[in-house]
């Protein structure tokens, strides 16, 4: 065999092993929406805080713990920040107490869970704000819940308006955008605002 072919046969060989790897990983995360539910945690005084952090969790096969994260603005913006990671049992409990600790995270029903998040996000679209971009992916962890199934009501804004609360991530200028948006959809005395210096 010539010098080239080798190259070429050991170029196919490592074209294999990622198309391998590749059809392993999608063999491993195609049934995240099928495993048996691990928990879903959301903040205790969440409609009193008005945001939080909320933990929807699947138990693989592998023992892995599939977890999507959605921080939820129950006020105003709907879904701020969404994220999805397949972890270890261990690293998955370590995360956890640290926050159930920090956010009075509390069990809840996967059907009201769902409708909470969904919610949150129909109603920051009605005020013209998209959920975070990895929301669509994070969201995927829902399978077949059905939210229909909830009988519990859940009542976003604060005190009847929308109260948008500037975050420490947001700069002045995103804070200003979405104050006008608010203010273009509901007229200046349609909602509040409290936006830090």
């Amino acid at each position: 065999m010539t010098n080239g072919e080798t190259k070429y046969q050991k170029y196919l060989a490592r074209k294999r092993q990622k198309q391998a790897e590749k059809a392993g990983q999608t063999k491993q995360t195609a049934p995240i929406a099928d495993a048996p539910i691990h928990e879903c945690l959301a903040p205790a005084g969440l409609f009193e805080a008005g945001i939080g952090n909320l933990v929807f969790s699947r138990a693989l096969e592998n023992g892995r713990i599939a977890l999507s994260m959605f921080l939820v603005d129950v006020f105003c913006l709907g879904v701020k920040n969404a994220f999805s990671a397949i972890v270890t049992r261990d690293e998955y409990t370590r995360r956890a107490q640290g926050w159930i600790a920090k956010e009075n995270l509390q069990p809840m029903q996967p059907a009201c869970f769902r409708k909470l998040v969904e919610g949150a996000v129909a109603w920051s679209r009605e005020l013209g704000f998209r959920p975070h971009a990895d929301y669509a992916v994070a969201s995927r962890i829902f399978g077949d819940v059905d939210a229909l199934t909830c009988s519990e009501q859940f009542e976003y804004g604060h005190q009847g308006k929308p109260l948008y609360v500037s975050g420490p991530n947001e700069t002045r200028s995103q804070a200003r955008n979405i104050v006008n948006q608010l203010e273009r959809r509901l007229g200046p005395e349609g909602f509040e605002y409290l936006v830090m210096q």
